[in-house]
């Protein structure tokens, strides 16, 4: 019977050691310091750079025009997958800067130009 709990014991520990790694890193860095010094902004955290957001959203344009003008086999496929993920970048540039996320998913034509149009109003070029 000893030798089991010492078993279990022995593979519970790592994970728990991980665990607790995990939690006092977590804690680390949203822990607000007196000096606002090495706590990091939620932003930061939660949402990538805007810099490669635009990025991505430059590359799913050039992609999606270069697919509409080949003989790509299932061209209707990728351009709707084209589509979807350029959905998914402009609700991550929303979030990013604080705006309202697009209303329905997929997005229509004219939820895709409105947050274009919003993303444009505060600033976003791509």
């Amino acid at each position: 019977m000893s030798a089991m709990v010492s078993f279990a014991a022995l593979c519970a520990a790592p994970a728990l050691t991980f665990y607790a790694l995990d939690r006092a890193l977590v804690w680390w860095a949203t822990h607000e310091s007196p000096a606002g010094l090495g706590a990091v902004h939620p932003l930061q955290r939660d949402h990538p750079a805007l810099e490669r957001l635009v990025a991505d959203l430059r590359r799913l344009e050039q992609e999606s025009a270069r697919v509409e003008g080949s003989d790509a086999p299932a061209k209707a496929h990728r351009l709707r997958v084209l589509a979807l993920a350029y959905d998914d970048v402009l609700a991550e540039c929303c979030q990013a800067l604080q705006l309202p996320p697009p209303r329905t998913r997929p997005m229509s034509s004219w939820d895709r130009m409105q947050t274009q149009l919003e993303l444009a109003r505060h600033g976003l070029s791509w």
